[in-house]
């Protein structure tokens, strides 16, 4: 089984450098990075082996901008250089929980599966909402000032008169209906060459997202669901199929900083990986959930 780990990230932390470390030491896997362009490079060249690759075309990430797409976007066409069955993406705050061999036996006991969580109380409001107008620069501040506050509140008050998206006014009558879920995913190899090709033969679709607000947790779902014929994960004792442990409730941070009093519902969740973990995390709480010696499957 091989898999393609595609991770996007701004900075060097403890839970990358043990996640690359430790995916890295299988030959079956290959480590995609894109490394955020406001970053220096140098600094994570340190990275790079065999199966560990930092991609060259970079984006200059915004949170919550078309930038985050664009990055995936870069990341799967890289991805088109090797062979491989999954493509999973994850981000510098993530941590595997499971060995590799127990993944790898998940994989090959639901290959014909694509794991990724749909938002079944997503209205179509809400979503075009974040789609329809062209939002300022403003909504992408998520430690506001005082000053983006009010250009925030300003947007709101006007957007329907001053900020209509025009690509999307003139393509809805050919938009697919939308669909939402986690912006974090495992998909057969398949599935990314369609999400490629229909990029690629439907330029209109990828402008209309070029001003949207928090849409990489729109863009990938609404394009995987104008296919039919991939099959979505679907399981009982997997209520995030996306196969991740991601605390929404607990705060005080939203999704929670991961720490040690979480360790043991994270041990004992059904999940591969785990998000967010905190940038200088603890080497003997990351490595907690792979002390177990890994058992080869040939």
């Amino acid at each position: 089984m091989k898999v393609v780990y595609a991770i996007t990230c701004h900075k060097m932390t403890n839970p990358l450098l043990h996640t690359v470390h430790h995916l890295s030491s299988f030959e079956d896997n290959i480590v995609l990075i894109h490394i955020d362009k406001k970053a220096d490079i140098r600094e994570f060249m340190v990275l790079e082996s065999l199966n560990v690759y930092l991609i060259p075309n970079r984006f200059e990430i915004t949170w919550g901008s078309a930038s985050q797409i664009k990055s995936v976007l870069e990341l799967m066409r890289f991805s088109l250089k090797f062979h491989y069955d999954f493509f999973f993406l994850l981000s510098g705050d993530d941590i595997p929980l499971k060995n590799n061999s127990e993944l790898t036996k998940f994989l090959s006991t639901y290959s014909n599966y694509n794991f990724i969580s749909f938002d079944k109380t997503a209205t179509n409001e809400h979503m075009e909402d974040r789609v329809k107008y062209n939002h300022v620069n403003a909504c992408f501040q998520r430690e506001a000032t005082l000053v983006s506050k009010i250009n925030r509140k300003s947007f709101h008050l006007t957007k329907r008169f001053f900020y209509q998206n025009k690509n999307f006014r003139e393509n809805l009558y050919r938009l697919p209906k939308l669909h939402k879920g986690s912006n974090w995913f495992g998909l057969k190899a398949n599935t990314i060459l369609y999400i490629l090709e229909y990029t690629t033969e439907n330029e209109w679709f990828v402008k209309i997202f070029d001003k949207s607000f928090c849409t990489d947790e729109i863009f990938f779902h609404t394009i995987i669901k104008t296919n039919t014929k991939l099959s979505i994960f679907e399981h009982p004792s997997y209520p995030n199929a996306c196969l991740r442990y991601i605390d929404w409730q607990s705060g005080p941070e939203y999704p929670k900083m991961l720490r040690e009093e979480d360790k043991a519902k994270m041990e004992a969740s059904p999940y591969f990986f785990a998000r967010k973990i905190d940038t200088n995390a603890s080497l003997e709480f990351i490595n907690f959930f792979l002390r177990e010696k890994e058992v080869t499957i040939n």
